[in-house]
């Protein structure tokens, strides 16, 4: 359930557990969950970098002036 997105509250109904203790012991982190958070923040970070140039094409950052002037690209 954790691997689809479930909730923790709908896992908790779906398990019979009143409150979240027993998941807590009893979930871990998989390998797909590391991967799912991996993409959605490298998608979060690339949507900012693209919306980055309206508040100003360059930045005082080295890095991210970097990555502005290039479009983005080697994000």
């Amino acid at each position: 359930m954790e691997e689809l997105g479930t909730p923790h509250k709908l896992m908790d109904a779906q398990m019979g557990h009143e409150n979240g203790s027993i998941q807590a012991r009893y979930s871990h982190v998989t390998d797909p969950m590391i991967d799912r958070l991996v993409a959605g923040l490298t998608k979060v970070w690339a949507e900012a970098l693209d919306a980055r140039p309206v508040l100003d094409p360059r930045s005082p950052v080295a890095e991210l002036d970097r990555l502005l002037m290039a479009g983005g690209e080697g994000a």
